[in-house]
């Protein structure tokens, strides 16, 4: 990379001139390589406006580089079927970035399948795939928590702080939820307990139930990414917690992390760390990350 600098021209007078760049100027940060997000996916037409948003504003952020949605489940296109048609479309090379909380099934399983699915098509095996990892746990996701905390109840302090996350049959999951309740709890300088809405314990309906008979006020964080069926189980179960309270104006639930300003700047840092490492091998996909 080189830097324009004024000096002296072969012509004696002052033009701009190009010089090495000194050590620590960083080249400008790409755009050029498409991004595939893979979303988990929903039928909730206010969950998918809010992915779209989310790309809209990735796209705000890096002018140029071009962005689809895909799903895993529920939605579509399915992840196989927009490879096929960027392949088939001369994308030659292409991110991959799991729009997910955490490094379950669909990351370890979905993904690397609809890869290999990619490579067995004619042509698919030389497109260059960069694949990224989960965005969470990560301490921006923190900062959006508490973000949309404050928006939901104002002041946490003398609350308990419930993070309230999918659950997964992969415990890799549902541990990467724990972490990112840790960092929560950096953020705020409190505890953070977690809380499930399927599959794992404990269960968000009875924490919040017994949480609310402890008298004291709860705030749910919603680690979700966007509204659909799991953020209205959460908002019933606080909802049922509550009527079972002498107060139910104490119990208080956050907006999904949605389409917020940090979110945007954790997917293009993932897009970054895939793109700087090395194409992966579509025959033997590993999980990003």
């Amino acid at each position: 990379m080189s830097v324009p600098v004024l000096g002296l021209s072969p012509y004696g007078d002052r033009r701009p001139a190009w010089l090495p760049a000194p050590p620590g100027v960083l080249p400008p940060p790409r755009a050029d390589v498409p991004l595939l997000a893979v979303a988990h996916g929903t039928n909730d037409p206010e969950g998918l406006a809010t992915l779209d948003a989310l790309l809209e504003r990735v796209r705000f952020l890096r002018p140029g580089v071009e962005t689809s949605l895909s799903f895993v489940s529920v939605a579509r296109p399915r992840v196989d079927e927009e490879l096929f048609r960027l392949a088939a479309e001369g994308v030659t090379e292409l991110v991959v970035l799991p729009l997910l909380l955490g490094s379950g099934y669909h990351v370890r399983h979905d993904i690397p399948k609809a890869l290999r699915s990619l490579a067995a098509q004619p042509g698919g095996g030389s497109v260059k795939i960069y694949s990224a990892p989960a965005l969470g746990p990560d301490p921006l996701l923190a900062t959006v928590l508490q973000d949309r905390l404050a928006m939901a109840r104002g002041t946490v302090f003398g609350t308990q702080i419930v993070l309230a996350a999918a659950g997964s049959a992969d415990r890799r999951a549902n541990a990467d939820a724990v972490s990112m309740a840790g960092l929560l709890a950096e953020r705020l300088g409190m505890p953070v307990r977690t809380g499930y809405v399927s599959t794992a314990e404990p269960d968000i309906a009875t924490l919040l139930s017994r949480l609310a008979r402890r008298g004291r006020p709860v705030a749910v964080a919603t680690y979700l990414l966007s509204s659909g069926e799991f953020s209205r189980r959460i908002s019933d179960s606080a909802t049922l917690a509550a009527l079972g309270t002498d107060n139910p104006l104490r119990m208080s639930v956050s907006r999904p992390l949605g389409a917020h300003d940090q979110v945007a700047r954790l997917v293009l840092r993932r897009y970054d760390t895939a793109l700087a490492g090395s194409p992966i091998n579509l025959a033997d996909p590993a999980p990003g990350g």
